[in-house]
C-alpha cells in the first residue's frame, strides 16, 4: 500500500506541473552559444543597427558577448549609425564598462533610447553614445552608483569607486556632458544644486525626467538632445529616416531581422507588458470589455499579493486591446509592495484609453501612488489618501543609504507620473518624503517631519485656480460615470478566473498546505495500510506546486523533481537502509530546498533579484522562508498531537480495525485481549521493523506497538514503556546485529 501510495504521489506531482515545462532556464553556456548562433549572415553596411538593452539584460554574460559582436560587425561594415534601446536598472560594473569603451570607440554614430529607464549602469552607458533621446514618461539617473552599501569592505568600495570614476570622466570627456551634471547623478550631493529649473536637493542623488533630461540649461539641452517614442523618432530627428533598420530579435534562435523606418510605424505597438506565468484557463469565457467602463477593485490586501497585479496587468492589456471606454480603479487600500505598485503605475501611464480611481474610503501609500498614475482622482466624502512613505516589507524603517537610493528612484518616476498627468510634482513628494520645514499647499498645511494625507474636501479644495489633487467627490462608481459622460450600463467589474483565484489562494495559504501535508504523511507512516493519510498529503503537496506554479512562482519541473527525490530518499532510509541517516538527511534537505523556492516569484541567478530589488540571499528568501517556517512549525505541532491522540481516536481505530493482523487478530481483538492488563515492565521480541508502529511479540502474543522515539529493527529485544488502552510504547533493550 505504502508503495502505491509513494508512485501515485510522483506520478500526482509530474502532471499537477505538467504546463510549467516551459519556465526551465537555459544554462549560461546554452545561452552564450545561442548568443553566437544566432547572428547570422549579412551586412550592417549603411544601415542603423538597433541593439535593445532589456530589464535585467545588463546582467547577462552571454547578452554582453552579443552585443561586442553586433558593435564590432556595425564598425567593420560601415553601418550608418547603432541606436541602444534601454530600459535597465543595474548589471555588471565591469562589464558595463568594456561595453562603455567599446560605445566610445565607435567609428559611426551611436543614440540611446531611454525608453523607460535607464539607472545605474543602464544610465552611464546612455551616457557613453553620441545623443541621448527620451521616451515621454522615462527617466534616467545613476541612483547612487557611488553609494553601494553591499560592496563589501572599505578597501573594495574605494576601487569600486576609483574604477568608476575613471569611466566616467572618459565618458565626461568624449560626449561632453556637464561635469557637475553627472557628478550629482552618481553621487549624493552635500549641499543643494540647481541645473536650470531641477533642484538637487543635499544628500540625494539626481535622477531626471525626460521632460528635466530635454530641459535648457546655459542655452543647450540639460542631458538629452530631445523626445522619441521609438528609434524611427530617433533617426527622424538627427536626419537619418528612411535608413532601413537591422534589429535584434528577442528570440535567442531567430536571426537579426530587418525592416525600414517606414514599416516600422506599420506595426500596432506593445503598450501593456506581457503577462509573466502561465495561460489562464477560462480567459474565453469572460465578458467583453468592448465600449465599456471597466471596474478593477484594489482590496484592503491586494496590494500586498503579487497576484492582485498580475491580473490587473492581463486586465489593462483587454481592455484597451477590446477598446474600452475607460478604467476605474476602485480603492480601499492601506498599501503594499513598492516594486510592484511602481510597475503597474508605468502600464497605467502608457494606457491610451481614459484611466480613474475612485478613493472608496481610503488609498494609502502604494494606493495614493497608483491612484496619481490615473487620468483623473474622485473621492468618496470619507475618503483619504496620501502617507506614501517607504518602509520594509516587515514595515520597518529602511537603513538612511538605501532610503536615499529608493527615493531618487522613486521620486523621479513620480514627477514625470505627476507632469504628465497635471498634479503638483511637490505635493505627490510631499505624500513621500518628510522633511525638516513646513510645506503649504494652499489651505493644506504639512508640518515638520509629517507626510501629507488629504481628506476628501482638502485634496478637492482650490489651489492657484484648480482643484489641489482629486476632480470632485463622488458617492458611487456610477455617478463617476455619470460625471464622465459615460452610461451606467456600461460599467463592467472585472473578475478573476476560477484559475486565478485558485493562485491567489494557493500563494497566500502555502504554509497550510506544507503543514496539513506534513502532518498527513505522519499519519500515513502511523497507520500501515491506512491509506488517507497518504492520500491528503499528496493533495496538500500536489496542490502547493501546481498552485505556486499557476501564481507564477518558481514551482515548475525541477522542484517538483526535487520534492520527489526527496520522497524516495526518506522512503529509501524507512524501508531499504534503515538506521544509515545520510539517505534521511539528504531527502529532508531536498524536501525543504523543494518547498522553500516553491513559492519564489522571479529571481535572476546571477544577482539574487526579486522583482525591481537586488539584494543579498537572505532578501530573497525572506518572505519564503517565512512561510516555510510557519508550515514547518504548525506541521510539527499538528504531528504531536496526533502522536498523543490519534491512535485513540474512532476514526482511526474504525479504520485500523478493519486490518488484519500478521498472526490473524485483528485490532479490535487486540484490544479485547489486553483488557485492562498493564503489560509495563513486560520483554519480548520485535517481529517486524518498527518505523516507528510495527508488531512484537509478547508473552505469545503479537501485538501492534508503537516505538518511542529510535527505530527499532526486526529481532531487537524490547520493553514496554507505558500502555494506554490498546496503545503500547516499546523501547529497545538489545539490538541485533546486521
Amino acid at each position: 500500500m505504502k508503495a502505491m501510495v509513494l508512485a501515485g504521489f510522483v506520478l500526482s506531482c509530474t502532471v499537477a506541473v505538467g504546463w510549467g515545462g516551459e519556465n526551465i532556464s537555459p544554462s549560461p553556456s546554452d545561452s552564450a552559444k545561442k548568443a553566437t548562433d544566432s547572428l547570422g549572415a549579412g551586412t550592417y553596411a549603411g544601415a542603423v543597427v538597433e541593439i535593445e538593452i532589456g530589464e535585467g539584460s545588463l546582467k547577462d554574460l552571454a547578452k554582453f558577448e552579443r552585443w561586442t559582436k553586433m558593435l564590432d560587425r556595425a564598425d567593420a561594415d560601415d553601418a550608418a549609425a547603432v541606436i541602444l534601446r534601454i530600459n535597465a536598472e543595474e548589471g555588471y560594473l565591469e562589464e558595463t564598462e568594456r561595453l562603455v569603451e567599446r560605445v566610445l570607440q565607435l567609428g559611426t554614430p551611436s543614440y540611446a533610447l531611454v525608453e523607460k529607464r535607464a539607472l545605474r549602469e543602464g544610465a552611464l552607458l546612455a551616457l557613453a553614445t553620441t545623443s541621448i533621446f527620451m521616451a515621454p514618461d522615462s527617466v534616467i539617473g545613476g541612483a547612487g552608483l557611488l553609494s553601494n552599501e553591499d560592496d563589501g569592505a572599505a578597501g573594495g568600495r574605494e576601487a569600486h569607486h576609483s574604477m568608476l570614476l575613471a569611466t566616467v570622466r572618459r565618458v565626461v570627456s568624449k560626449q561632453g556632458h556637464s561635469p557637475e551634471l553627472i557628478q550629482a547623478m552618481i553621487k549624493p550631493a552635500e549641499r543643494e544644486q540647481r541645473f536650470g529649473e531641477v533642484l538637487v536637493p543635499a544628500g540625494t542623488v539626481l535622477t531626471l525626467t525626460a521632460q528635466e533630461a530635454v530641459s535648457q540649461f546655459r542655452g543647450k539641452p540639460l542631458l538629452a538632445a530631445g523626445l522619441a517614442g521609438d528609434s524611427t523618432d530617433v533617426l527622424s530627428a538627427v536626419g537619418l529616416s528612411g535608413l532601413q533598420i537591422m534589429r535584434e530579435f528577442v528570440d535567442a534562435d531567430s536571426k537579426p531581422g530587418t525592416r525600414s523606418s517606414s514599416e516600422a510605424k506599420e506595426e500596432p505597438e506593445k503598450t501593456i507588458l506581457e503577462e509573466a506565468g502561465p495561460a489562464i484557463p477560462g480567459k474565453m469565457l469572460e465578458e467583453s470589455f468592448a465600449e465599456k467602463l471597466v471596474v478593477l477593485k484594489v482590496g484592503k490586501d491586494d496590494l500586498m499579493n503579487k497576484q492582485s497585479f498580475k491580473f490587473w496587468r492581463r486586465m489593462l492589456r483587454r481592455a484597451e486591446e477590446e477598446r474600452a471606454k475607460a478604467v476605474l480603479f476602485d480603492l480601499d487600500t492601506p498599501g503594499g509592495y513598492a516594486f510592484e505598485t511602481k510597475e503597474i503605475m508605468s502600464e497605467i501611464t502608457r494606457l491610451k484609453i481614459p484611466s480613474y480611481a475612485f478613493v472608496n474610503e481610503n488609498a494609502l501609500s502604494a494606493g495614493a501612488l497608483m491612484s496619481v498614475a490615473t487620468d483623473g482622482i474622485y473621492m468618496s466624502p470619507e475618503g483619504t489618501i496620501g502617507a506614501a512613505g517607504l518602509v520594509s516589507g516587515g514595515g520597518a524603517e529602511i537603513g538612511e543609504m538605501m532610503r536615499k537610493k529608493l527615493h531618487s528612484s522613486f521620486e523621479a518616476q513620480i514627477r514625470s507620473v505627476a507632469e504628465k498627468k497635471g498634479h503638483d510634482p511637490e505635493l505627490i513628494r510631499a505624500m513621500m518624503i518628510p522633511e525638516d520645514r513646513d510645506r503649504v499647499f494652499g489651505e493644506v498645511v504639512v508640518r515638520a517631519g509629517e507626510l501629507l494625507t488629504l481628506t476628501a474636501s482638502e485634496a478637492t479644495s482650490m489651489r492657484d485656480g484648480r482643484t489641489l489633487l482629486a476632480k470632485g467627490v463622488a458617492s458611487s462608481i456610477e455617478e463617476i460615470a455619470q460625471l464622465e459622460g459615460i452610461d451606467s450600463s456600461a460599467i463592467v467589474r472585472a473578475e478573476a478566473t476560477a484559475f486565478e483565484n485558485f493562485a491567489w489562494w494557493v500563494s497566500k495559504w502555502s504554509f497550510l498546505l506544507i503543514l496539513v501535508g506534513m502532518a498527513a504523511a505522519y499519519a500515513e507512516l502511523k497507520a500501515p495500510g491506512f491509506g488517507i493519510g497518504g492520500a491528503i498529503s499528496l493533495l496538500a503537496f500536489g496542490t502547493f506546486f501546481f498552485g505556486n506554479y499557476m501564481a507564477g512562482n518558481l514551482a515548475n519541473y525541477e522542484l517538483v523533481a526535487l520534492f520527489i527525490l526527496g520522497v524516495v530518499l526518506i522512503a529509501a532510509e524507512l524501508f531499504l537502509i534503515p538506521g544509515t541517516g545520510v539517505t534521511g538527511i539528504a531527502g529532508v534537505l531536498c524536501l525543504l530546498g523543494a518547498l522553500l523556492l516553491g513559492t519564489v516569484d522571479k529571481i535572476d541567478w546571477n544577482d539574487w533579484k526579486v522583482g525591481d530589488f537586488s539584494g543579498s540571499l537572505l532578501d530573497l528568501l525572506r518572505g519564503p522562508a517565512f512561510t516555510l517556517g510557519t508550515g514547518l512549525l504548525g506541521g510539527s505541532l499538528l504531528v504531536l498531537l496526533l502522536m498523543r491522540f490519534l491512535p485513540s481516536t474512532p476514526l482511526f481505530r474504525a479504520f485500523v480495525s478493519k486490518q488484519e493482523l500478521a498472526g490473524g487478530a485483528s485490532l479490535a481483538d487486540q484490544a479485547a485481549a489486553v483488557g485492562s492488563d498493564d503489560r509495563t515492565g513486560m520483554t519480548g521480541e520485535a517481529l517486524t521493523d518498527l518505523r516507528p508502529a510495527g508488531k512484537v511479540a509478547l508473552s505469545g502474543e503479537e501485538l501492534d506497538v508503537i516505538a518511542d522515539g529510535a527505530f527499532i529493527r526486526k529481532g531487537s529485544r524490547i520493553r514496554v514503556l507505558r500502555q494506554d488502552g490498546m496503545k503500547i510504547v516499546v523501547s529497545a533493550i538489545e539490538s541485533v546485529c546486521s
